[in-house]
């Protein structure tokens, strides 16, 4: 798996909004998986005994293999809270040990489960219909404009909404109507044509509950959902609120300090809190038709809704709930939610074919900072399918008769912004397809799990290393996109040769590579004209430098990453930008050295190729939303 330091990007964009999930919190579950295909292994048999096994010695020693301050996980059976463990810490700098009964964790993306819960409890009642237009729920103020987007697209993340990376409503004291009425983002793709994870979707779906039920969204979800649940210690509200008066942990970043207290302006994606005895009764909730200790807490169909797999992009691989994601599909899927926030990550998964669920909160971005589909929580639930429900991929074998041509191309990831530098992500989530020529696939990317892929069936291949298993969409009989079975909330989207990423990064070192020459003294000798010429091509190389340097330092530092992006910091886009100018400007004075006769036989070459490659550059960063001009 190529490119640590390139997948760091790719989670620092998908963890800057509070609520998002790596890579799309990438459900990965099956990052514990073997290195290669295998004959199922046998279930170790869930029952109270092995589960306590489980929370108390390997959850004990996954935390010190990946370092995390602390983790707290809870597992359930047969209705019942069977084991609950808390190890490590809750504050490093107090030296405050984790204590699963009493600590708060927030929730982040996992907050999306208790909103879909709530707006299927209102299409129950008959007070909404998740097929109609969104609009006819919203004020006039409030209202989408373009294609239908129903509350379903909402539930599903398939409305076709760009990402969104800085954090929507980071005013504090935004009101949730200001949020989505003043955040809402481009289309990138048609209403049910991808799976595009969406926080403002969720948080849309939330302002229709408060619109529809005529209480604010907190209240109504607290109502409805939490309290007939039993769910004390659970509700949405802001973290420094939080932390006031209860025993919320301390986040922490990958070097042990602390995170500090995001505001979550669009609530219902992921400002909740939350401890692991209340997402025990929520687990139990989910796998027994709404009811909890006997009664029924949950409105009739909300839990069998969340369960259900409502959207897909291919039918061998992972889909979407209202609410929910598949972990996992085949014959035992999985089925939660994960949640990420700077120093903080959640995830619960429910395995309805032994009545079980597991949920995890670890209050460290350990591994996260490294690999947005490697952390301890998503460990810990992979352990946890691995070893009560082992399941293998369908093994592919090599078909050297197989005409694969028809796959090979550039995709690049359909989470993506339509504009400012989160753009950048599209340089390092993105894959390239080739035909190996022995009847297998070769898939390149910083996320690509393997290089090796066999066929399985018409459009489906397994990695050989048995991690993960893709599928090719087709549209109007044309390879359109990738999914995958590891992540079921976004998709690869096909691009055209010249919209190749790969292309472009090659392009733009080449590009640096030729204007950096300008700063070698050769034949320095010329009018005024041509010395300031050579002086503006040296400031476009010097300013493109810069630019390249804060963007690998970004790529490595993912904390920096994240307060770059979220914050719109110039360091992404205010070196660039001089470098665009600059180019424009030494293009046309080489121009009038050219039309004017001032240039060397060797300048005559040298500086229109070094002009050219200040403009490629500058194109490139246009590109990735790194220049912030007008046009």
């Amino acid at each position: 798996m190529p490119g640590r330091s390139a997948a760091a990007l790719c989670a620092a964009a998908l963890l800057i909004t509070a609520p998002a999930i790596t890579a799309a919190a990438a459900p990965a579950a099956r990052a514990a998986a073997p290195a290669a295909p295998a004959a199922p292994v046998e279930a170790t048999p869930l029952t109270p005994e092995t589960a306590r096994e489980f929370t108390d010695t390997r959850v004990a020693e996954l935390l010190e293999e990946y370092g995390s301050p602390g983790a707290a996980v809870t597992v359930v059976l047969d209705g019942e809270q069977v084991a609950t463990a808390a190890h490590g810490y809750a504050d490093l700098a107090e030296g405050t040990p984790l204590d699963a009964e009493e600590h708060l964790f927030p929730t982040a993306s996992v907050a999306k489960s208790f909103t879909a819960a709530a707006v299927l409890t209102l299409a129950g009642e008959g007070r909404l219909d998740l097929a109609e237009d969104v609009n006819a729920y919203l004020p006039e103020e409030a209202r989408l404009t373009g294609p239908t987007v129903t509350l379903h697209d909402l539930l599903t993340h398939t409305a076709g909404f760009a990402e969104v990376v800085e954090r929507l409503g980071a005013e504090e004291g935004t009101p949730l109507d200001e949020v989505v009425r003043t955040a809402v983002p481009e289309r990138l793709f048609a209403p049910g044509e991808y799976t595009g994870y969406s926080n403002y979707g969720i948080a849309l779906a939330g302002y229709v509950v408060q619109e529809v039920s005529g209480v604010p969204f907190e209240e109504y979800v607290r109502r409805t959902v939490f309290t007939p649940l039993g769910m004390e210690d659970t509700s949405f509200e802001q973290l420094a609120d939080v932390r006031a008066d209860r025993p919320l942990v301390t986040s922490h970043l990958a070097d042990g300090t602390p995170a500090g207290d995001a505001f979550i302006g669009d609530v219902p994606a992921g400002a909740a809190v939350t401890t692991v005895g209340d997402m025990a009764r929520f687990m139990e909730a989910l796998l027994d038709g709404g009811r909890i200790d006997g009664e029924q807490a949950l409105a009739p169909g909300v839990a069998e809704a969340m369960l259900e797999r409502h959207a897909e992009m291919h039918p061998e691989t992972t889909g979407m709930g209202y609410g929910t994601y598949q972990w996992r599909a085949g014959e035992v899927p999985l089925i939660g939610h994960g949640g990420d926030l700077a120093g903080v990550h959640t995830g619960y998964a429910v395995v309805p074919g032994l009545d079980a669920g597991v949920f995890v909160a670890v209050n460290g971005d350990d591994a996260a900072g490294a690999n947005p589909l490697v952390d301890l929580r998503m460990a810990v639930v992979g352990a946890f399918a691995d070893t009560f429900a082992p399941q293998s991929l369908p093994e592919g074998r090599p078909d050297p008769d197989a005409d694969l041509g028809a796959y090979e191309g550039s995709y690049i990831t359909s989470r993506l912004a339509a504009s400012g530098p989160a753009r950048l992500v599209a340089l390092f989530d993105n894959v390239t397809v080739r035909d190996a020529g022995d009847g297998t696939l070769s898939v390149s990317g910083a996320l690509a799990v393997d290089d090796r892929w066999l066929p399985v069936s018409e459009g489906v291949f397994a990695a050989e290393n048995g991690e993960d298993l893709l599928a090719f969409v087709e549209r109007d009989g044309e390879v359109a996109a990738i999914a995958t079975d590891m992540n079921p909330t976004s998709v690869y989207t096909r691009t055209g040769p010249l919209g190749s990423p790969s292309l472009h990064l090659v392009v733009a070192g080449v590009a640096l590579l030729v204007l950096a020459t300008v700063l070698v003294p050769v034949q320095r000798s010329g009018n005024g004209f041509t010395l300031a010429t050579r002086m503006l091509l040296t400031s476009t190389a010097l300013a493109a430098a810069t630019a390249a340097g804060l963007l690998v330092y970004g790529v490595t530092d993912l904390n920096r990453a994240q307060v770059w992006l979220s914050e719109g910091s110039p360091a992404l886009t205010l070196p660039m930008t001089v470098t665009a100018v600059l180019a424009l400007v030494s293009a046309v004075s080489v121009g009038v050295c050219l039309v004017r006769g001032w240039l060397r036989p060797f300048s005559r070459v040298h500086l229109p190729l070094a002009a050219l490659a200040g403009l490629a550059l500058a194109a490139t960063g246009a590109v990735y939303g790194m220049v912030a001009l007008p046009f």
